[in-house]
C-alpha cells in the first residue's frame, strides 16, 4: 500500500445519475486515516469509506466501504448517512431497499444536509414510500433553498409560480431562479440550465419580470443548447408555430430530432408531422 505523504486527498463520489456529489478534501496520509478510522473518528470512517467506494488508493469494496460509512453515520457524520440513502435508492453494493433509503435521506436532512433535504423533499412529494406529503416536501425545499442549494431553489421557485409555495408569487419565483441560476457549478450545469430555461418563460410572458421577448428566447435557447428537454421542446414549437420568430420548420425539426432517442420523451408523431409538411 502506497503511503501519501502530506497529499491532499480529492474524492468525489457521484452515486448517481449526476444529481449530486460529495467532494471530500483531506490532508494526510493513508495510514494515518486507516489509524483514525480504527479510533473511531467518524470523518476518517467516511473518508476511509469513500476510497474503498470507489477503488482509489484502496482496492474497491462495496461491502467495506458500506460498514465504514454504517459506522461513520452512527457517530454522527450526516455525509456518510446521506451517501448510504444513495446506495440504498440506487443499489449500489446493495439491494435496492427505498425503505432503507428513505430513512437515511430522512436523517441526514434533519442532520442539517441541504442535499439530503433536497432528497428526502422529492421522496416526500413524490411519495416514494409513504403517501405523498407535498406541503411537507415544499417546506423541505424552503429549508435547503435556505443554504442556497440549487435544485431546491428551483423546486420553490416553480411552487411559487404555481401556488404550491403557499401563494402565487411571480416575483419572487424569478429572485429564486436567478439565485439558482447564479449557482453555476463546473461539474454539473443542469440546475443553471434548467432555472435558465423556466427564467426565460417568465421573461416571454412578462411575469415577475418586464416582458422581454428577445432575452426570454435567449434563456430558452441558451437551455436547450444545455440539453434540457423542456427547452429543446420550447424551442421547437416556437418554431414550428411561429411564436415570437418566423416560422421555421426546418428549425423545428431540427430540435424535435435531439430527442428522437430519448427514453423519456415520444417525439415520433412530431417529427413525422413536420416531415410530412416538409415533404420529407
Amino acid at each position: 500500500m502506497r503511503l501519501l505523504q502530506s497529499l491532499t486527498l480529492l474524492v468525489i463520489i457521484i452515486f448517481f445519475n449526476s444529481e449530486t456529489k460529495s467532494e471530500l478534501s483531506i490532508d494526510t496520509d493513508l495510514k494515518i486515516l486507516i489509524a483514525q478510522s480504527e479510533e473511531g473518528n467518524p470523518d476518517a470512517k467516511f473518508y476511509l469509506g469513500s476510497l474503498y467506494y470507489i477503488g482509489r488508493e484502496l482496492k474497491q469494496d462495496y461491502s467495506k466501504a458500506i460498514d465504514l460509512f454504517k459506522e461513520a453515520s452512527e457517530r454522527g457524520n450526516i455525509a456518510a448517512t446521506f451517501n448510504l440513502g444513495i446506495i440504498y435508492a440506487k443499489g449500489r453494493g446493495v439491494e435496492i431497499d427505498e425503505k432503507k433509503a428513505f430513512e437515511y435521506y430522512k436523517k441526514a436532512a434533519f442532520g442539517g444536509l441541504p442535499q439530503a433535504q433536497y432528497n428526502y423533499a422529492l421522496w416526500l412529494r413524490e411519495g416514494r414510500v409513504e403517501d405523498p406529503k407535498p406541503a411537507e416536501a415544499m417546506e423541505w425545499f424552503k429549508v435547503s433553498s435556505n443554504k442556497n442549494f440549487d435544485r431546491s431553489l428551483i423546486e420553490l421557485a416553480k411552487g411559487y409560480e404555481n401556488g404550491t409555495a403557499g401563494r402565487r408569487d411571480y416575483r419572487e419565483a424569478v429572485k429564486l431562479y436567478r439565485r439558482a441560476r447564479a449557482n453555476e457549478d463546473n461539474r454539473d450545469n443542469s440546475p443553471y440550465f434548467n432555472s435558465t430555461f423556466y427564467l426565460g418563460k417568465l421573461y416571454l410572458r412578462g411575469l415577475g419580470v418586464a416582458k422581454d421577448e428577445k432575452k426570454g428566447l435567449r434563456f430558452i435557447k441558451e437551455a436547450a443548447n444545455g440539453n434540457v428537454d423542456e427547452a429543446i421542446i420550447e424551442m421547437a414549437k416556437i418554431h414550428e408555430q411561429g411564436r415570437y420568430v418566423k416560422k421555421d420548420l426546418k428549425v423545428a425539426l431540427g430540435y424535435y430530432s435531439k430527442l428522437q432517442n430519448n427514453d423519456l420523451i415520444d417525439v415520433k408523431d412530431d417529427i413525422d408531422r413536420i416531415k410530412e409538411a416538409l415533404n420529407y
